[in-house]
């Protein structure tokens, strides 16, 4: 079982465990020293390599600080790779890092497969591997977020609310990532809420979408072809930033009853619009302190010889209503 950390709900109770109960075993309950090879004694972390290559996300700042100030808060050492969303750049980054004095990494795949083979070079240089975003064989622990059942929740909700302020004929837009893990488990969670909750609802489009600029030109292409859209969820929360753009520029009006759009791991951009009663109305949540803050304290809690690291921290549907929505909002930097 994965290593349990306690956290207060977003929502009005309080999390009372952060293992996702349907989600399937990671790499990391079996993954122990199988890299292949005699790997080389590892010790305690006093320095650790954060790879996190989606760097033109908006959170990409708010993520940077969190994790310095934790580092700082500890008395270990950070440093970053600079991968700009490209696999070549991070295979090259982190080769070019093997040699170094770093004592672990946390590294976020483009391509996990590709990335097998450095993982192992890494473990065997007698440096710490751990995973973020998704499971890897070789790794030593795993940080997650309740991929699946975050879409799940949200994939629930915006079926709940068509069929309450639409009916079953509402026409419905799917925003998905399915190139990693973490984007093919959300988006398989929002299929399966919505064909359970509202079997015949129209999902007219399943199309690819990560940044503000993706969910913009893929939505407006979209729009052109199906008007009278009512829902739009996005398995990235910038991609629905950008959804939320494209039918505010069709002509949409914000304050539209009829209009639904909703994303995983929302910006200060969508919190904000949620705030002033716009029809980004509702996101799975959790608190970006208490996940990035991981990315220092499983590398430190693998030196200090815990066999069992990994977090799968929990999320929770955040809606207009949540009353600590404007501390969440101050959170991500508005």
């Amino acid at each position: 079982m994965k290593r349990s950390i306690r956290i207060a709900s977003l929502a009005s109770a309080a999390v009372a465990s952060l293992i996702l109960a349907g989600c399937s075993t990671t790499a990391a309950d079996d993954a122990g020293s199988d890299g292949g090879g005699e790997a080389a004694e590892r010790g305690t972390v006093d320095k650790i390599l954060f790879d996190y290559p989606f760097t033109a996300l908006p959170v990409y700042g708010a993520i940077v600080n969190i994790v310095e100030a934790r580092a700082a808060e500890k008395g270990v050492e950070v440093v970053f790779t600079n991968d700009e969303m490209d696999l070549q750049k991070q295979v090259s980054q982190l080769n070019s890092y093997l040699s170094s004095d770093i004592d672990a990494v946390v590294s976020f795949p483009v391509d996990p497969a590709s990335l097998e083979t450095v993982a192992e070079q890494y473990r065997d240089a007698g440096k710490y591997w751990v995973t973020y975003g998704g499971d890897m064989t070789n790794q030593d622990a795993t940080l997650q977020f309740s991929f699946y059942d975050s879409g799940y929740q949200l994939g629930e909700d915006a079926a709940s609310w068509a069929l309450e302020n639409v009916g079953p004929d509402a026409k419905v837009i799917v925003l998905s990532e399915t190139e990693r893990q973490i984007g093919q488990e959300r988006t398989q969670g929002l299929l399966d809420a919505i064909k359970e909750t509202g079997p015949d609802l129209q999902i007219v489009a399943d199309q690819q979408a990560l940044t503000p600029d993706d969910g913009l030109s893929v939505t407006t292409t979209l729009l052109a072809q199906h008007p009278d859209v009512n829902v739009v969820v996005a398995a990235v929360g910038d991609a629905a930033q950008g959804a939320y753009q494209a039918l505010v520029a069709s002509g949409r009006a914000e304050d539209d009853e009829q209009t639904y759009v909703g994303g995983l791991d929302p910006n200060v951009f969508l919190l904000q619009k949620m705030q002033d009663g716009g029809f980004f109305r509702a996101a799975t949540y959790f608190s970006l302190e208490d996940l990035v803050a991981q990315v220092i304290d499983i590398p430190l809690a693998l030196g200090e010889g815990e066999e069992d690291a990994s977090v799968d921290l929990p999320v929770t549907l955040v809606t207009a209503d949540d009353p600590s929505l404007a501390d969440y909002i101050a959170e991500l930097g508005g």
